[in-house]
């Protein structure tokens, strides 16, 4: 049984599917960097283990639950390991290969960590780069050697015909155009408002040096600290530390 939720403007589409025996499977593929993107797999995770359970029942109907994401960035707390896809347990800190439950897993694949030799060896791989480049010439290539990759392509090139299909790409690229313009406008109204607030601490740092000076020689000729800090409006103990 399948499932799916889309967001056709952010590049980013969800997939649910519960196979024969139980489990249950999320997948999502995100093009664009999502903040807290770890939180997010874990509240989905737990989303979908929590809705197997409903009051009364018995612990035995909650089955294994998978969360699988593609991502076509690096992750950055990730960025140490080279490899493309790893895949995440509750284990032991020391004994690493001791799993708490099998119910809890998590795969996550890094589109841009893939070599292409990978692609030789890797069924995987291959439909990591369709994914990405369904023109690729090396996608292609395998396509005649997989069944599966080509009768995706054939899916694929019948959606692409489809007029509300194209409505929906144009619809998304004018989006990351918009969002792409606003962020440019928020960086340079972040970058005149910096220079404006350099500006500003600039002339208060001027008046508090001139403030010290005066006091200082108010100090050196004996003058009353209490009489120094109403005219240079310092306070008593920024005047005894002069």
């Amino acid at each position: 049984m399948l499932g799916n939720r889309e967001n056709s403007k952010t590049g980013r589409l969800d997939i649910r599917a519960k196979f024969n025996d139980g489990e249950d499977c999320n997948i999502e593929l995100q093009v664009e960097p999502y903040p807290y993107m770890d939180k997010r797999m874990l509240e989905y995770w737990g989303s979908m283990y929590d809705a197997k359970i409903s009051s009364g029942d018995s612990y035995e109907v909650l089955k294994p639950t998978i969360s699988i994401l593609i991502t076509d960035y690096k992750i950055t707390n990730l960025k140490h390991i080279s490899k493309y896809h790893t895949v995440w347990n509750l284990r032991e800190k020391d004994l690493t290969d001791t799993i708490l439950t099998n119910d809890i897993e998590m795969h996550i694949l890094e589109i841009p960590k893939i070599n292409d030799n990978e692609m030789l060896k890797d069924e995987l791989v291959q439909w990591l780069r369709f994914i990405k480049e369904p023109e690729n010439k090396g996608v292609e290539k395998f396509m005649e050697e997989n069944k599966y990759l080509k009768q995706a392509r054939k899916e694929l090139e019948q959606l692409s015909g489809d007029p509300d299909f194209k409505r929906l790409l144009e619809s998304r690229a004018g989006f990351l155009r918009d969002v792409d313009a606003k962020m440019y406008v928020a960086r340079e109204e972040g970058k005149k408002e910096g220079k404006e607030e350099g500006r500003k601490e600039g002339k208060e740092e001027g008046k508090k040096q001139k403030q010290l000076e005066i006091a200082k020689k108010m100090k050196e000729e004996n003058m009353d600290i209490e009489q120094i800090s109403r005219i240079t409006s310092l306070t008593i103990e920024e005047i005894e530390e002069l």
